[in-house]
Order: structure tokens, then C-alpha cells, then sequence
């Protein structure tokens, strides 16, 4: 009887041990129905692009942080299918891929798959939004898009042209007058 014993205790000693080692599975709590055919996706979102991250803006929180936080991305804009783009634009999308964000990674080239929330354009996990060098099928399907219209004078792009004209002229200006001074100060006769 007492061998009988040891081997139930040894079966729930190893199945005990087992479940430590097994471990919890992770979850995630974003679900996605497939995206659908690329003309799908393109008739069922606002805005459709190819550009590069050029930042990023999280919020910024001291004491809850959530997966689902609003993280805003910029782009600069390389060809549009649909939409009104302009050369940079900002998407939103929530802060991980457990929360239905997707993820990017600042300097890659992305093909983008917005809505409007009417606050800000958003990209989901869910949408087909790719890494460009992924969405080849897509690119083929899409066809030759347009290019973004040039900066106009409210543009950002625009804007630091100007500051860089304002900085240059103010710069000949200096220069004009200290050449002005040292020229005067030779030709003054010095007293004895």
C-alpha cells in the first residue's frame, strides 16, 4: 500500500510541476476579420497612401497607461490612391497591437489604409496597411496614383523655406554692416 502511495504522489508531484512549466498562454485582445481584397479595403477607408514615418508623438502619462492610447505618427507622403493628401500628414493609432494599433517603425516606408474619425485619420492592426516593401499586391491592384500637391504658403515645408530666405538676408545685411564699420573706422585720422 505505501508503494501505491508513493506512485499517486509522484503522478501529482509531476503533474503539479508540468503546470508550472507549462505557463499561461498570452492573450491579445485585438481580433481582425481579414481585410478583404484590396479594392475592398480601398473602397472602405478614407485615405490611401505610401510614405515614410518621420516622428512619433505618445501621450505622455504618469500613472495609467493603456495599450489602446492614442499614438500619433507622421509621414511623409510619396503617392496617394485616395484621399486628400497633403506631402506630410499624421495618422493616429492606439499605442499597441494588443489594442488593434498597429506599430510602426520610424524611418520605414508603409502603405496606408486610414479612416476619418473626424478628429483624425486612423489605422488599425485590421486595415492593410503594410510595410511598402510587403504590399505588392496592392501596388499592382492600386495602379499609378498621384503625387502630393506642393506646399502652399500655410504649409510647415513652406514656412521654414521662408525662415531660411528671412535668416540668409538678415546674415548679407550683418555682414554689409560691419564691412560699413571697418571701412569708416579706416578712413578716420587718429588724433596724437
Amino acid at each position: 500500500m505505501k508503494a501505491g502511495k508513493l506512485v499517486w504522489m509522484s503522478i501529482i508531484f509531476a503533474v503539479l510541476l508540468g503546470s508550472f512549466a507549462i505557463g499561461p498562454q498570452q492573450a491579445s485582445a485585438c481580433s481582425c476579420a481579414f481585410p478583404g481584397s484590396v479594392n475592398e479595403a480601398k473602397q472602405n477607408h478614407d485615405v490611401v497612401f505610401d510614405g515614410t514615418v518621420k516622428g512619433k508623438k505618445a501621450p505622455v502619462r504618469l500613472f495609467t497607461k493603456s495599450s489602446a492610447d492614442p499614438v500619433t505618427w507622421a509621414f511623409e507622403v510619396h503617392e496617394i490612391w485616395k484621399g486628400k493628401v497633403s506631402p506630410s500628414i499624421e495618422v493616429t493609432s492606439a499605442q499597441s497591437s494588443a489594442s488593434c494599433g498597429f506599430e510602426f517603425q520610424e524611418g520605414m516606408r508603409y502603405m496606408v489604409y486610414a479612416r476619418n474619425s473626424g478628429d483624425s485619420l486612423e489605422v488599425s492592426l485590421c486595415s492593410r496597411t503594410a510595410l511598402y516593401s510587403a504590399a505588392g499586391q496592392d501596388l499592382a491592384e492600386l495602379g499609378i496614383g498621384s503625387v502630393p500637391p506642393a506646399p502652399g504658403p500655410g504649409h510647415p515645408a513652406a514656412a521654414s523655406l521662408w525662415w531660411v530666405v528671412w535668416v540668409g538676408l538678415a546674415a548679407i545685411l550683418a555682414a554689409a554692416a560691419i564691412i560699413i564699420t571697418v571701412q569708416r573706422k579706416k578712413r578716420r585720422p587718429t588724433s596724437m
